[in-house]
């Protein structure tokens, strides 16, 4: 029985802990450009056929 409320108070402290770091995270905005970083390595392959392009016409 000992071990069950030890269980149930670590479980709650976990949750606790839990919901501190994603309010926390909420707070910070951390996650405000992550559409933006996703998108990156696209933007990067768009950009370097853009160039091959440019340098192919001036051949």
């Amino acid at each position: 029985m000992e071990i069950l409320i030890l269980t149930v108070f670590i479980s709650v402290g976990l949750v606790i802990a839990a919901l501190i770091f994603f309010a926390w995270n909420v707070h910070e905005g951390s996650h405000d450009h992550s559409e933006r970083l996703a998108l990156l390595p696209l933007e990067d392959d768009s950009r370097r056929a853009q160039i091959r392009s440019e340098e192919e016409g001036r051949s």
